[in-house]
């Protein structure tokens, strides 16, 4: 069939091409035949093939490609889809709605304390009436009140204060009501505070002693809260932080409406950025990226990102962003939802760009205190030069050496001759050796270029490894980003 780039077919004509040796499939409205990309797609010809003669525009932003992997794919598109709408999203802008604050509800502790508290001063001010009355001599309490008074306090005359009359060594009637008010205004009192104490579990923590401990209650895990990022609509944010780190290599860092705010990406998961491929007024086009911050970073979303000259969306549009510039995000992506616990060792094999996802997950694990999983980490490059997040990985591994080691690897040796890390490409042999041998407690993590994924998912069966999926689930004993 000849086609063009601008040739359009319908859903219908893309269904019918739906078989291992004619794979046709739309992504955002073009059409691609992947027909020729079987043998050599990363995660194996059978997840092109299931999903072949259909729209697989999800699970294609689900699998967190990189900018290389949208290149690999242009060769591939044969048109357009008839009818589809124009990929992306107009700039949303983000109110944030003032909150009213509320004023907190006395706990139950401090209730019962006022009403105690309330009592004593009542009987306190109930004896000074009294004493007053005597003092001038008028009758300021009604005879009623005074014999009901006389009853109340009648169970004092048990502790020795005379009531009613003078005696020898006792008191009379005044002063005994005056000390029966003294002593129950503090008793009262002082019961109230130590009730209060016991029953209001809302204090600060910092009023309760030391060796008391402060009931459990669960708490969700900062790194899994949900925040700014919405899962289907794009969302605006401005740059405010331009960053050259390596050559073509950026450290990007957008601010979030409030500075507590939280983007709300959960540990290994990713984002959607849609930009005009090849700067304003070109189409839009979407790639996935994962930030190098978490939760943990309020008020920010940061990401290293290489933008290629040629690339669709970095070399047209990221690269060429300034501060003030304000870019579109949706999300989270992706599989994978890291948690304490997940398994007791992971060997992870990043190439390039492809240690943000494995940064993401080093830096929770390490910055954990219950954390206890041990991480080998090998990162492929072709020079020191591409090397990336190099400083932060080694500050981890130096304080916590019990979760992470790393082994780097590049294409040649430097010229400088001091280089202390392997050189070569990834093969099996590597892999046995830095990696944690197949167990049901052993995790492989993968992300790179797709002749890298491809050599190293091989590889790892030979090594007695579980094959990796089609599409990788957490499940999966080797994980491909």
């Amino acid at each position: 069939m000849s086609t063009s780039p601008d040739t359009e077919f319908s859903a219908k004509e893309v269904a019918l091409h739906r078989e291992g040796t004619d794979a046709w499939m739309t992504i955002h409205g073009e059409v691609y035949d992947v027909t020729k990309y079987l043998h050599d797609h990363p995660g194996g010809a059978d997840v092109l093939v299931e999903a072949a003669g259909m729209d697989a525009s999800e699970a294609f932003d689900n699998a967190g490609h990189s900018e290389d992997a949208f290149e690999i794919m242009e060769q591939y598109r044969v048109g357009k889809l008839k009818g589809a709408k124009k990929f992306g999203a107009q700039p949303v802008k983000v109110t944030l709605q003032p909150v009213l604050e509320k004023k907190a509800a006395p706990s139950k502790g401090m209730a019962v304390s006022t009403s105690l508290a309330a009592s004593a001063m009542a009987a306190g001010a109930l004896g000074g009436l009294y004493y007053a009355a005597s003092l001038s001599n008028q009758e300021i309490i009604p005879a009623a009140m005074l014999q009901h008074l006389k009853a109340l306090a009648a169970p004092i005359s048990s502790m020795g204060v005379g009531v009613g009359s003078k005696r020898q060594g006792g008191l009379g009637f005044v002063e005994g009501i005056l000390a029966a008010s003294a002593v129950f205004a503090v008793a009262g009192t002082m019961a109230s505070n130590e009730f209060a104490k016991m029953t209001d579990f809302h204090a600060n923590i910092f009023a309760n002693p030391t060796h008391m401990r402060m009931p459990k209650s669960p708490r969700p895990d900062p790194l899994l809260v949900r925040g700014w990022l919405h899962p289907t609509q794009y969302q605006t944010l401005p740059l405010v932080q331009k960053i050259l780190i390596a050559p073509n290599v950026y450290r990007f860092v957008f601010e979030l409406p409030s500075p507590n705010d939280v983007v709300g990406l959960p540990i290994g998961q990713h984002v959607s950025i849609a930009g005009p491929a090849g700067g304003e007024g070109a189409k839009s086009v979407s790639r996935s990226y994962t930030p190098v911050s978490n939760n943990s970073d309020k008020g920010v979303l940061e990401l290293v990102i290489r933008c290629y000259p040629d690339g669709a969306l970095t070399g047209g549009y990221l690269s060429k962003l300034e501060v003030g510039d304000e870019v579109q995000f949706r999300g989270p992506k992706g599989a994978m939802r890291y948690k304490r616990g997940l398994c007791q060792r992971i060997g992870m094999l990043a190439g390039g760009t492809g240690i943000t996802p494995m940064y993401q997950l080093i830096r929770a694990i390490c910055e954990d205190a219950r954390d206890t999983t041990q991480v080998s980490l090998v990162y492929a490059n072709r020079s020191e030069a591409d090397m990336l997040l190099r400083k932060e990985l080694e500050d981890f591994a130096r304080r916590y050496p019990k979760n992470l080691r790393i082994h780097y690897l590049l294409d040649e040796a430097p010229a400088h001759g001091k280089w202390a890390g392997g050189v070569g490409r990834v093969n099996k042999e590597v892999m046995a050796k830095h990696f944690p041998a197949p167990s049901k407690d052993s995790k492989i993590m993968i992300c790179g270029p797709p002749g890298m994924v491809k050599g190293a998912t091989g590889a790892l069966v030979e090594l007695g490894f579980e094959k990796a999926g089609t599409m990788s689930k957490m499940s999966d004993q080797v994980f491909c980003f």
